[in-house]
């Protein structure tokens, strides 16, 4: 059953987590709505790629899609003023995309190569050459929607951006093709044994202002029914095997409270007892209280669960998207298979088996 359990918890996980990834963020076009950040840029130091989807929705002033220490890099959503280490480039007959339309926008550098790279859309539209020798600079602050430290008017962005990465590598051209290839495939090779920023990491920051998240259109609804039953499926089939953790419980709940109280019974009589027979069995008494106070606690939490997720209200709640609640289902399915900590509890409890 344990087996099972932790086979169940992987793909809730999954499910989880690609959800997630699934979601864009919504900037508005004012000034105070930005996010800012300070993230340890030193494996970046010497090579690095950014790339990311973008949905430009305004046109006025100079809107910044994103900044690295004002001017270290610097990207505008019409390519007007583009920069690296402070040189910058004017790019506007490259970005060309109509407003209101996904783009496919990356960037790559290494200190070997020399040079700063431009994609849109897959194909390769700037390179310039770097001063040799050379970094990024660390410890500075790393902007999405405004410019420097944030809330400059005339500067700010409006739009959407989705699957923002930050990899420590120089991506390849064909490796950025692929990348622009499909919106919704995540591409999650690229940052395999890989120091990156990632989007899970930039949908995690607070937010200045209005941002807010917004649906970038991945997942059909067909598709996020098709979820939405998994995830209650998942439900039905754990509370089954939660009645037999409860029960499993209650016989060890049990069993520790029958060797406490012959600990306690021997303590009071001492009989045929030595001194270092007595400081075992209050070693063993104290084991025990405590043993049983966790179990208690986890055969409580239990019947918590199994009370939730008998109630059935899961399909009925309409306040929010069916992404939201397909969270939801796989949130409390992950909380139904137990934790790692309460597995190992029961195994150690129950003779390793």
């Amino acid at each position: 059953m344990i087996i099972w359990l932790l086979a169940l918890l992987v793909p809730s996980l999954q499910s989880d987590s690609t959800l997630r990834r699934y979601t864009a963020l919504n900037f508005p076009g004012d000034s105070e709505s930005f996010i800012t950040l300070l993230p340890d840029t030193a494996p970046f130091t010497e090579v690095f790629s950014f790339c990311g989807w973008v949905r430009k929705l305004g046109s006025a002033g100079w809107p910044i899609l994103l900044s690295y220490g004002g001017n270290e890099i610097r990207v505008q959503d019409e390519g007007g003023h583009n920069c690296i280490f402070g040189s910058c480039l004017r790019l506007t007959n490259k970005f060309t995309v109509p407003r209101g339309t996904w783009y496919h926008y990356c960037s790559s550098w290494s200190s070997e190569s020399g040079e700063f790279r431009e994609y849109v859309d897959g194909e390769l539209v700037a390179s310039r050459a770097t001063a040799p020798g050379r970094r990024l600079q660390t410890g500075l602050r790393f902007t999405l929607g405004n410019w420097g430290e944030g809330g400059l008017q005339g500067l700010e962005f409006e739009g959407h951006l989705f699957d923002i990465n930050f990899f420590a590598k120089e991506l390849s051209r064909s490796e950025v093709e692929k990348m622009a290839g499909d919106m919704c495939a995540l591409n999650e090779e690229f940052d395999e044994g890989v120091h990156s920023l990632s989007w899970e990491d930039i949908l995690d920051q607070p937010r200045n202002g209005t941002v807010s998240e917004t649906d970038t259109g991945c997942l059909e609804r067909d598709e996020v029914r098709s979820r939405l039953e998994e995830a209650r499926n998942g439900v039905r089939r754990s509370e089954k095997e939660l009645e037999q953790v409860a029960s499993r419980l209650n016989l060890i709940v049990s069993r520790l409270k029958t060797e406490t109280e012959q600990t306690l019974d021997w303590a009071e009589k001492g009989e045929n007892q030595t001194t270092a027979e007595l400081v075992e069995s209050t070693a063993s008494l104290g084991r025990n209280i405590r043993e049983l106070n966790r179990v208690t606690t986890l055969l409580e939490r239990t019947a918590g669960i199994l009370e939730e997720g008998g109630t059935g209200q899961e399909g009925s709640d309409e306040s929010g998207s069916d992404a939201k609640l397909v969270n939801k289902l796989c949130e409390k399915l992950v909380g139904m298979t137990i934790t790692k900590q309460f597995i190992e509890l029961m195994k150690s409890m129950d003779g390793g088996n």
